[in-house]
């Protein structure tokens, strides 16, 4: 009687150690792919270094947008980028 019970929690013990062996592989697999997509969210991001931390704007995209095209020619700046947020 005793070594049925035995029994039966070791294969309890051995179905969780199973499952938990698959909840690993999955998780490993998610950080991965989290991973990936944050490197891919970054590869087109642009760092402006001097902008004055003390600088307030309604609205830094504008802002943003207004320096680079101050910096170069209009045309350059609409041929060449796409503006899709600005933030510290």
């Amino acid at each position: 009687m005793l070594n049925g019970g035995c029994r039966r929690q070791r294969m309890s013990i051995e179905q969780w150690l199973t499952a938990q062996k698959k909840v690993d592989r999955l998780l490993l697999m998610l950080q991965a792919k989290a991973e990936d997509f944050q490197a891919r969210s970054r590869r087109n991001n642009v760092c402006i270094l001097g902008i004055a931390e003390l600088t307030r704007v309604d609205n830094m995209e504008r802002y943003v947008e207004q320096l680079l095209i101050d910096l170069m020619d209009r045309e350059t700046f609409s041929d060449m980028f796409m503006s899709e947020r600005a933030n510290r």
